[in-house]
Parts: C-alpha cells; sequence; structure tokens
C-alpha cells in the first residue's frame, strides 16, 4: 500500500511538472523567472529566461529551483552524484529530487549541476584556443593554439586535449612544442575513478623530438566547494621516445603523480584559474626525474569567448639529448571559445 501512494505521488508530480516542461527559480524577493537551467557551477547558476539573455545567479539569492526541463546530473558537497528532476522543498533554500522521499538537497551544498543528455552528440562539449606567445626558446614572435574536446556520461569521462607553438620567420617553420593527450577516467565511487591515458609530446628546447606515453592509474577527488574542485593520481607510465638526433631509447617505465587545483569565480566577470603538475620518476633510468606543469588563467569578456592566459614548465634532469637545457618554460596568451 505504501508503495502504490508512492507511485501515485510520483505520477502526480511528474504529471505536473511536465506539462510545460519549463525550469523555474524563486528568488527570495518573491519574484521568479521561468526558462532553462543551463548549468549550476560551485555556487552560480547559469539560466536562460524565455524573453531575456542569460543570466547568472547565486545561489544563496535564490528561496528555491525547479530543474524539470529534462534528466540532470546533480554533484554535491558532500560528493554525492544525483541524476533526475529537482523540485521545491517545503523548506526555504532545500530542493527535493523527484521521486525520492529521501534525497533533499540545500541549494548552496550543489557544487555542480547540467542537463545530463541522452543523445550521443549532446555529451559532447569543447574549446578551441588561437593567440601568440613568448617563449625562453625563441626571441621572435610565435604562434600557438589549443583544443579540448570532452565525452561525458554515468561513469566516465573521455577528453582530448591539444596544444602547440609554432616559429615562422621568412625563412624557417619550427614546431618548437606539441602536445597531445587522450584522457579516460571511469568512476567506480564518488570521489575514485581510474585512469588510462595516451599521449604524445614535442619539446626541441629539451632535445625531445617525440615521446609517446601509455599510463595507467588511480585517482581521488579530495576537494569539491563551491569554488575550489582538486584531484590526486598515481600509476605507471610506458614511455617511447626520440631525440632530435633520431636517438631512440625504447620502452621507458616510470611512476607518476599528478595533482590538479581548480578555483572558479562564477560571478562577473567570470574567472576560471587551474593549475596541473605531474611528476615522473623514473624505473629504468637512474636518478631520472621529470616535470610537467601548466598553470591556466580564463577570464570570460562575453559569453563563451575568453582571454586565456597559460604558463608551462617542463623539467628534466636528464634530457634526451645531454647538452641540452634542463628546464623549459613559456607564457602563452589568446582567445578561447568554448562550445
Amino acid at each position: 500500500m505504501k508503495k502504490f501512494f508512492l507511485f501515485l505521488f510520483i505520477l502526480i508530480t511528474s504529471k505536473g511538472f511536465s506539462q510545460e516542461l519549463k525550469d523555474t527559480i524563486y528568488f527570495k524577493n518573491g519574484s521568479k523567472l521561468v526558462g532553462e537551467i543551463k548549468k549550476i557551477k560551485l555556487g552560480v547558476m547559469t539560466f536562460d529566461p524565455d524573453d531575456a539573455n542569460d543570466v547568472t545567479v547565486q545561489l544563496r539569492k535564490l528561496k528555491s529551483f525547479a530543474a524539470v526541463s529534462t534528466v540532470f546530473r546533480i554533484e554535491t558537497t558532500d560528493d554525492h552524484v544525483h541524476f533526475g528532476q529537482l523540485v521545491p522543498y517545503t523548506l526555504d533554500q532545500f530542493v527535493r529530487l523527484v521521486g525520492s522521499d529521501t534525497a533533499v538537497l540545500h541549494i548552496e551544498n550543489i557544487t555542480e549541476l547540467y542537463p545530463y543528455k541522452k543523445s550521443f552528440a549532446e555529451r559532447f562539449s569543447g574549446s578551441v584556443g588561437l593567440g601568440f606567445s613568448y617563449t625562453r626558446s625563441s626571441d621572435f614572435g610565435q604562434f600557438n593554439f589549443n583544443g579540448k574536446l570532452k565525452y561525458v556520461s554515468r561513469n566516465d569521462e573521455i577528453s582530448l586535449s591539444t596544444s602547440g607553438i609554432y616559429t615562422i620567420t621568412d625563412t624557417s617553420y619550427s614546431r618548437d612544442r606539441e602536445d597531445i593527450t587522450l584522457l579516460y577516467n571511469h568512476y567506480f565511487s564518488h570521489t575514485w575513478f581510474a585512469i588510462t591515458f595516451l599521449s604524445y609530446q614535442r619539446n626541441l628546447e629539451l632535445g625531445l623530438q617525440r615521446r609517446i606515453q601509455e599510463g595507467l592509474g588511480l585517482g581521488n577527488k579530495f576537494i569539491t566547494t563551491k569554488q575550489v574542485y582538486s584531484f590526486a593520481g598515481a600509476g605507471l607510465v610506458l614511455n617511447q621516445e626520440t631525440n632530435t638526433e633520431n636517438v631512440s631509447t625504447g620502452t621507458l617505465a616510470e611512476l607518476f603523480g599528478q595533482l590538479q587545483f581548480n578555483f572558479f569565480r562564477f560571478t562577473k566577470p567570470e574567472i576560471d584559474f587551474a593549475m596541473t603538475q605531474t611528476f615522473y620518476y623514473s624505473l629504468s633510468q637512474n636518478g631520472r626525474f621529470r616535470n610537467d606543469g601548466q598553470t591556466t588563467l580564463d577570464w570570460e569578456i562575453i559569453e563563451d569567448l575568453k582571454l586565456n592566459l597559460t604558463y608551462y614548465n617542463n623539467y628534466d634532469s636528464r634530457p634526451p639529448i645531454e647538452n641540452s637545457r634542463k628546464f623549459d618554460f613559456g607564457i602563452v596568451f589568446g582567445l578561447n571559445y568554448s562550445f
């Protein structure tokens, strides 16, 4: 009998909110907006009203909201992940998962919410950027690009990232630095995930013509707050290197450890800060230690268009060419478009 009433309640609730299939946000001052929730990211909601441009609203200013236009993926500060729709609860600043009497969420504890698209193509997102840079390896102006493509499903993340720096003069063309990484993460709990990646690297400053990496490891999201997201990972990587004198090393084994830190501010102006540092200790070459790092600052100037400033660093205690530099760094400036 209890199950029957629960089923009846779910049916009535779902029917009531599916008539318009519109999301609604309710402000503490009594006003409301009807339209579509685009996302919630660490304390700020992006909302598309029916007859206006997108607006951003801090969750602390909302009394409640209804997210019923589609199925949403919801992450909370206590590292739980839910899939479903949300409706206002009897208490202010709380929402309830449709069909659940127990999943009641304080809206300020929602760190991330976005539509969970059933279509394969709709699960992709990405960005592309172009610009110019100054690096230690050259006094010339240099062209740079970067691109990211990401696919997200219930328990899996697949991402492809690429970047390059090229020197072009009247008489020469040089591929100074290139990075391509294909990454697959599989989540088997709210915070723990398996890491698999395949990457290609080129760095003429360190005497590296080509490095192919295959890695496997384990990661953990150890910080998820309204403005900070951070994870750490470790595992084993195999390398095949060729130096600029076209000498190959064969397969080299390394242990790796990675730390990533992200800070977000979604009030105007919107700012994203991300820092990633990866450390490698060689199991095949005695005393070899490497470090690859990148620090990025994105500043949104208009919707989906951002100014981008990136600092990268690379260190190799035993570079592929004996007389090559052990340390390389660069500053890259450009424009990024997100899609």
